[in-house]
């Protein structure tokens, strides 16, 4: 068998992503410096609450109970893993609570080393070694960091890294994935040159399938380290709550339906929130971005029949984290409506 993790069927998938699992905003780009593959990332994902595919838990998890950040050598220290560094921040956010950080939540981590061996997998002969395998509690933020390395390959998989959440009464598991450009920079370095390139692609992996937005991470950083976000929610049962639809009478209410709210990285390395709004009518639009009360950024716009995007900058020193987008609409008849959305801002590029 090639495939080394269990796939799921159609109704046990179904089962998982109900039980709880929905992705804040992205498998994102974090901070540091740009690597030399690919273009910049311009746009993070949607930023609203979505719910995101539960993946196979797979044969690979032990639960070793090792609280720690640095996974990359044995628990005593000893047997350091060699590979291209990788800084992985995660956020854990409540989706059926605005999008609230969710702190102490364990979040488990592990995958394939370097030569696409798993420690304490009798069948890769590493039973009773624990490297690259750890876990976190989340602190006030919903923040987790793990230090390790860029995972290798094995016949039948892409590249792919395991995560487990578990929060009160509710567990979630799924996986991150890297692009198939950036495998390839990663694995001209020596700890992975040897083997060459992977033998399954992102489009090939079937665990993967067409979730490919959702889960695959955008490191930046080069040969000698990268850095990755990564948001993830938890709800139980809960969905992200939809988009407020206009009201078919534009004389009794506005009409101007929200598109979406997302916050996205110029080519510049910026952080700024787009808004893209289609007003069937005239509208008078003030937007105001907010944290724990405080605002952050705001504007407010005439805008005519149409679609429009609205831009809001976010300023160089504002922390990653969530944040409550508010809109407020009138039109000429009076009419107002008001839209909120859970955004989530990502680290700023160093």
């Amino acid at each position: 068998m090639t495939d080394r993790d269990l796939s799921l069927t159609r109704r046990q998938a179904i089962g998982v992503a109900g039980a709880g699992g929905v992705a804040f905003l992205f498998a994102g780009c974090g901070s540091g410096t740009p690597g030399a593959v690919g273009t910049e990332l311009a746009e993070a994902a949607s930023a609203t609450c979505v719910m995101t595919p539960a993946k196979t838990e797979g044969p690979f998890f032990v639960d070793e109970k090792l609280n720690r950040s640095d996974v990359r050598s044995q628990s005593d220290g000893s047997d350091v893993q060699p590979g291209t560094p990788l800084v992985l921040t995660m956020y854990v956010f409540d989706a059926n609570g605005d999008c609230a950080p969710v702190p102490g939540a364990v979040v488990d981590l592990w995958h394939a080393s370097a030569s696409g061996q798993y420690s304490d997998v009798a069948q890769d002969g590493t039973s009773g070694r624990d490297w690259l395998r750890g876990y976190q509690v989340t602190d006030a933020e919903g923040k987790v960091t793990f230090v390790t390395i860029w995972p290798g390959w094995y016949p039948g998989r892409a590249v792919h890294i395991h995560f487990k959440v578990r929060a009160a009464s509710s567990e979630f598991t799924s996986q991150m994935f890297f692009a198939d450009a950036q495998n390839e920079a990663v694995f001209a370095g020596p700890a992975y040159r040897s083997r060459g390139n992977p033998s399954t692609t992102d489009g090939q992996d079937g665990i993967l399938g067409g979730d490919a937005d959702t889960l695959t991470l955008r490191p930046t950083g080069s040969a000698t380290g990268y850095r990755a976000d990564f948001s993830v929610g938890l709800a139980a049962g809960g969905t992200a709550t939809p988009a407020p639809s206009a009201a078919p009478s534009p004389d009794t209410a506005v009409t101007a339906p929200l598109d979406s709210a997302k916050v996205v990285r110029t080519a510049a390395g910026r952080r700024q929130v787009r808004i893209r709004i289609s007003p069937a009518e005239p509208v008078t639009l003030a937007a105001r971005l907010t944290r724990n009360g405080n605002r952050i950024a705001g504007r407010k716009v005439t805008l005519v029949a149409g679609t429009h995007v609205v831009k809001l900058d976010l300023g160089s020193a504002l922390r990653p984290g969530p944040a409550r987008l508010t809109l407020k609409l009138a039109d000429a008849a009076g009419n107002t409506q008001t839209i909120r959305r859970s955004l989530h801002v990502p680290t700023r590029r160093g």
